[in-house]
């Protein structure tokens, strides 16, 4: 990684406590001029989505980039990759497409490397507990649309409440726009409710740690009177080296 690469950042104590504590975390992400207009471009982006082949419950759209991060002193070095390898999920976590070589579309290096996302991905990285000096990651960058019609609403795969076998994940509104529905849900590992929300702001977004923690989305539909509706999402697959999810 060369000096480029180098995002300083300080680390958020208050939200790395509470992903200690209770496993997530809704602390609002930091904004300035560069990740709001990286939240911008990426909304607009997911209007060209190529559509979800794997997916059959609703119209779903999404793509994947893969980037590469490494804690240093004062902040996170981040840089992109080129990796064409298929996304799985074993079939223990995702019972409807687990075990299935998935591939997705990567958005445009002028999105998906902008320094707004960089910002994004080091702010995140930062404060993880797992996070000292050397520790790198993969972090699998999605931009995923859920849109719905009155007679098709748009589920999640798999549905219901599941894991999904990443260790991270951090999730991002982008944008949405005559939904009803969309309602997170997170319980801990008994699955007894811990929390549930729906976001509305664009830079809304929250954080968990899969392997302590269930989680869901409810169905986007459309309200009353409309005839189409969205719901459009950053996500990262927080990864550190090394660490494989439990067979």
């Amino acid at each position: 990684m060369s000096q480029d690469d180098f995002i300083p950042v300080e680390a958020n104590a208050r939200l790395r406590n509470e992903l200690v504590e209770r496993g997530f975390s809704r602390q609002p992400l930091r904004i300035d001029l560069e990740v709001a207009c990286a939240l911008e471009t990426l909304a607009h982006a997911a209007w060209s989505l190529p559509r979800d082949k794997y997916y059959d419950g609703g119209d779903r759209r999404r793509s994947l980039n893969r980037l590469r991060a490494e804690i240093v002193e004062g902040g996170v070095k981040v840089r992109p990759i080129e990796d064409s390898t298929p996304y799985v999920q074993l079939k223990k976590y995702n019972t409807t497409l687990g075990g299935q070589a998935r591939e997705y579309a990567p958005l445009p290096q002028e999105i998906a490397e902008s320094m707004g996302v960089r910002k994004m991905i080091a702010y995140h990285l930062q404060y993880l507990p797992l996070s000292h000096i050397a520790t790198r990651y993969l972090v699998n960058m999605h931009v995923i649309r859920f849109t719905a019609t009155p007679r098709r609403p748009c589920d999640t795969s798999p549905p219901g409440l599941h894991k999904d076998g990443e260790k991270y994940i951090a999730t991002h509104l982008l944008s949405r726009c005559g939904a009803q529905g969309g309602e997170v849900i997170i319980t801990d590992n008994d699955k007894h409710e811990m929390d549930r929300f729906t976001m509305h702001e664009p830079g809304e977004c929250y954080i968990f740690d899969d392997d302590r923690l269930w989680h869901m989305l409810t169905p986007v539909a459309v309200l009353e009177g409309n005839e189409f509706a969205y719901r459009d999402t950053l996500a990262f697959d927080i990864l550190p080296e090394g660490w494989e999810p439990a067979k």
